[in-house]
């Protein structure tokens, strides 16, 4: 918040690409979303 992030209360959240989880134990949702994210590709709007 300090930060100006927006902080959610879930496992696994994606903003623009960028994938992120709370904790280790919250490793499994991230892994299986990040595998979806790789699957998609790059995301209409994104410069990588």
């Amino acid at each position: 918040m300090n930060a100006g992030a927006n902080w959610v209360d879930k496992e696994v959240v994606v903003d623009n690409g960028l994938v992120t989880s709370q904790s280790p134990r919250d490793l499994e949702a991230f892994n299986k979303k990040i595998v979806e994210a790789f699957k998609e590709g790059v995301h209409a709007g994104l410069h990588v």
